[in-house]
């Protein structure tokens, strides 16, 4: 295994980001949906608003 360097400033702005992902509501629907297919739940376009 290889070993990288990464400088702190670049670190803290990728936890910013990853926050700001995961209070976004794409992400939150991402989750549902994730949810939905692991309960088997299946949906068509019209279900979806397509």
């Amino acid at each position: 295994m290889e070993t990288i360097t990464i400088p702190k400033a670049e670190i803290e702005q990728l936890h910013r980001e990853l926050e700001t992902l995961r209070n976004s509501s794409l992400y939150k629907r991402l989750l549902e949906f994730e949810k939905n297919i692991s309960e088997g739940k299946r949906f068509t376009r019209a279900d979806l608003g397509f």
